[in-house]
């Protein structure tokens, strides 16, 4: 993972800020680009032509250089439920309220672009569906290309079902990382197990197919798809509203996260990957060579080069930009599958990660890659959650890090700490001789947004063999329609073993609580591994905020 100051775009000044995408062009013999509109104070708004590889990249209302991986709102923010998808309109930009309207020098230029037209009860919403399809498909350059020039997801994979149980084998195409991301795995499920969402997956290449004219010696399309059916599911937006007259009406410019996607109706789902190789090399006591000390630096990437293709070879980095929560009616589970081992012949050692192959380098490349390719072979990475970690901290240290939520994001959080209910549990429910406590959390993200957090007092139990074994339980974070009763049922299933399902007390009740709620996470304690109590603070607050920003 590329860990940067900032990452920006060659060809684009900094400090300008992407306003819109426009329509897309291809000359003769090259690729596919967008127009995308941009401002900059003293330059004012301006276009520029960029790959559809870097889409995954192209969130309106970013300024470039990207100075924080953090997804941080700009302007408007609330979570909306969308009503039933039937009474969306599909319009266009001629239609936009005269006060949503932006980029007047070139709106002539877009005004055939597509929005959504969707009308609630107190408010009229303004979405342009290649937003839509930018947050539940554009995730990966490797992705985008599979929708446009393929039009299915052979590029990406095969998958088979037998049973309730479901497999998937990614292609070499994708980045053998992604498979260890709960995130992507869960987003591979869905596209690969629901017929809904893989018709419009592939409609995005049939609609350039049927859609697209010649103008001055160039292909030209506006972008258009048969949106999967998202009635009622819940989004999570930033954008923003009309003036005077028309304050009820709202510009999204940005999908921050939807909730209430239909899982495919499967028990479990394995992912395998052909390059997924655990390489086993000689035992180095047999050599009395003392191993070499790594001294290569990691790659830093600060630009992403849009007129140069990558390297051909396998090797790639990945470029996280930001975060998008894609959230399902049920829990997925999804598991990696074991992994090939493979022995290596003598006197060879292992490749080294990705990471540590490359001399630092400023530019890479999202493109395909080429045997002519000079840049470095990168992705971007926008589904891929911080990674968990063992527990556990003392509750005291929980309420450390929602004060330093409320410090550094203005939130207004209310937190209470409780006894956990006695249950089916045995003596679980004490720590010692005393109750175990638990510290239940509402943040008021926005004005129509409420996360919850529940965090449970852990502790060190006594094993047979007679050391300790710390206990572990991820820290819940969820929405839910109460912020009374939810909670206390969720802490009354924690509590509670079944025995014939073998589900022990002191575990989170995972069915239960996505039967119970409309989104959920679950994020890991500090590492017990880091000593400075600081570093473990600002640790935890970075990933709880990335939570609470992706629901």
């Amino acid at each position: 993972m590329s860990n940067i100051d900032e990452i920006g775009i060659r060809g684009i000044p900094k400090e300008s800020k992407l306003i819109l995408l426009g329509d897309w062009y291809q000359n003769p013999g090259q690729e596919w680009k967008v127009i995308c509109y941009f401002y900059r104070d003293d330059l004012g708004y301006f276009r520029k032509g960029l790959p559809i590889d870097l889409l995954p990249a192209l969130v309106p209302g970013t300024v470039f250089p990207r100075t924080s991986t953090e997804n941080k709102a700009q302007g408007w923010t609330e979570t909306v439920m969308l009503p039933q998808q039937d009474s969306w309109k599909k319009v266009d930009f001629r239609q936009l309220p005269r006060t949503l309207k932006r980029v007047d020098d070139f709106s002539e230029q877009f005004d055939n672009c597509v929005l959504y037209r969707i009308e609630t009860d107190e408010k009229v919403y303004w979405l342009p569906i290649a937003e839509v399809a930018r947050m539940l498909f554009f995730h990966s350059s490797e992705v985008v290309r599979a929708a446009v020039y393929q039009g299915n997801t052979w590029q990406l994979g095969k998958s088979w079902s037998e049973d309730w149980v479901g497999n998937v084998e990614l292609s070499a195409n994708i980045p053998v990382r992604y498979m260890n991301s709960l995130q992507y795995r869960k987003f591979f499920t869905w596209l690969f197990f629901d017929s809904d969402t893989q018709d419009s997956f592939g409609s995005v290449f049939k609609s350039i197919n049927q859609n697209s004219i010649v103008e001055n010696g160039a292909d030209r399309w506006t972008f258009d798809f048969t949106t999967p059916d998202l009635s009622y599911c819940e989004i999570s937006l930033s954008g923003y509203t009309g003036r005077e007259a028309e304050e009820n009406q709202v510009f999204i410019r940005e999908i921050r996260s939807v909730s209430g996607l239909k899982a495919p109706d499967l028990d479990v789902v394995y992912f395998s990957h052909p390059d997924d190789h655990l390489l086993l090399s000689k035992d180095p006591k047999e050599n009395d060579e003392k191993p070499k000390p790594l001294n290569k630096p990691p790659v830093d990437i600060r630009e992403l080069d849009p007129d140069t293709n990558p390297k051909s070879s396998k090797k790639r980095h990945s470029v996280k930009l930001g975060r998008s929560g894609l959230n399902f009616d049920v829990e997925l589970d999804t598991r990696r599958s074991p992994r090939n081992v493979k022995a290596l012949p003598p006197q060879s050692e292992p490749d080294l990660e990705e990471i540590e192959e490359q001399t630092p380098k400023e530019l890479a490349s999202l493109q395909q890659g080429s045997d002519k390719g000079k840049a470095l072979k990168a992705d971007v990475d926008n589904l891929d959650p911080p990674d968990l970690v063992d527990a556990p901290e003392k509750i005291v240290f929980f309420q450390s890090m929602l004060r330093k939520l409320e410090e550094e994001h203005g939130w207004q959080i209310e937190s209470k700490i409780g006894d956990v209910p006695k249950k089916r549990c045995r003596s679980q429910h004490l720590v010692g001789d005393r109750p175990r406590r638990y510290c239940h959390a509402v943040i008021k993200r926005d004005k129509s947004t409420t996360i919850q957090i529940l965090e449970i007092e852990l502790t060190s139990k006594l094993k047979k063999d007679g050391t300790l074994e710390a206990e572990s339980l991820s820290t819940l974070f969820f929405r839910a329609g109460d912020t009374a009763v939810t909670f206390q049922r969720i802490l009354d299933e924690l509590m509670t073993a079944y025995k014939d399902e073998r589900l022990n007390a002191m575990s989170w009740k995972r069915q239960f609580i996505s039967q119970n709620t409309s989104v959920r996470e679950y994020l890991g304690h500090p590492d017990n591994k880091i000593k400075n109590e600081l570093d473990a603070l600002e640790s935890w607050v970075a990933r709880a905020a990335d939570k609470v920003i992706g629901m």
